[in-house]
């Protein structure tokens, strides 16, 4: 079970972290007359995270405050995320929440979503 800044957000159903690598910044110089090149290592940048799943409510109601409190997060501040494995992702920025699917009746409500995420080093 995920959660960000110790609360449990997604564990009304299945959901994945999928981590891309880090970006890093690099300067290349070339010199007339010099084979080869000057490689400027600038440092690490950050790298995305994304995280698709789906939410579940008896009621329409709770997959709605439960689609809220997800969009709370969109806050411009940093957070921690833990994933399924128990995998700590700390000063992690929610860029964007997704809702992928309308809200669907079957055996209770449920939601596909997409959240975008950017760890900073």
């Amino acid at each position: 079970m995920s959660t960000l800044d110790g609360n449990d957000l997604f564990g009304s159903g299945p959901h994945a972290v999928r981590p891309v690598a880090w970006e890093r910044a690099v300067a290349r110089r070339g010199f007339p007359g010099v084979d080869g090149e000057l490689v400027l290592d600038m440092g690490l940048r950050s790298r995305a995270i994304e995280q698709t799943g789906r939410l579940q409510a008896g009621t329409a109601a709770d997959l709605h405050a439960a689609l809220a409190a997800i969009e709370t997060y969109a806050d411009g501040r940093l957070h921690r995320l833990i994933d399924p494995t128990g995998r700590t992702y700390a000063n992690v920025l929610v860029e964007r929440f997704e809702p992928a699917t309308p809200v669907r009746h079957g055996r209770g409500f449920f939601c596909e979503y997409t959240l975008h995420y950017r760890q900073l080093p």
